[in-house]
């Protein structure tokens, strides 16, 4: 375990610049879902406000849609589904340019979902925005932004062994590579727990200020 701790801080220390380049995507990705809502049409907006809406409904009942293990089986899966390409995607060398859609769409609907809400509940939708993000869903960017910098630093390792035809310890490389992979595994399950049993009790308590 110690070796494996100082072997991702000496790579993460090491590849600064690709862990500010999957940020700043994902940072960009966010920042226009947050302004979406106010540059689409009316009809739009209230299929958005609508759909969140609706969300805080269940939201008051506690319905197995949001809550439960009905809805820690669909966050789960829809989770291991994600990472399980970005993944593979690391492996195929393609990884550098789709993760970076990737990471981009899940910035974006982040952003997207928490202006909707603000938009909807005005400075109310603050508090429910906050409550919505933390911990969970700050937690699963986190791991989404763990995997998906192995699956660029991947690629990149990849793309330059073809190239320069040098060799590569292909079993030590991949080995580490899937063992970052089953890390992410195990935090999605333990974090989609959370997310089906705690977060929508925690966001009950926005709805009695709406």
């Amino acid at each position: 375990m110690k070796k494996l701790i100082n072997y991702l801080n000496e790579l993460l220390k090491k590849e600064k610049k690709i862990i500010i380049f999957n940020i700043i995507i994902f940072l960009v990705g966010l920042i226009f879902g947050s302004l979406f809502i106010n540059f689409i049409g009316n009809a739009d907006k209230k299929i958005l406000v609508d759909e969140v809406g609706e969300f805080f409904t269940c939201v008051k009942t506690l319905d197995k849609s949001i809550f439960g293990l009905g809805a820690f089986e669909s966050i789960l899966i829809n989770n291991i589904i994600q990472i399980t390409i970005i993944f593979i995607l690391g492996i195929s060398m393609i990884g550098i340019f789709a993760v970076i859609l990737i990471l981009f769409f899940k910035g974006f609907t982040t952003g997207l979902t928490i202006g909707t809400i603000i938009y909807k509940y005005s400075l109310k939708g603050i508090l429910g925005s906050l409550l919505y993000i933390f911990p969970c869903h700050v937690a699963f960017i986190l791991i989404y932004l763990f995997l998906s910098f192995f699956s660029v630093y991947v690629s990149i390792k990849f793309l330059k062994s073809l190239l320069t035809k040098k060799s590569l310890d292909f079993k030590t490389f991949i080995g580490r590579y899937f063992l970052a992979f089953i890390i992410s595994l195990i935090l999605i399950i333990t974090i989609s727990l959370v997310d089906a049993y705690i977060t929508p009790v925690l966001l009950k308590l926005f709805t009695f200020l709406i």
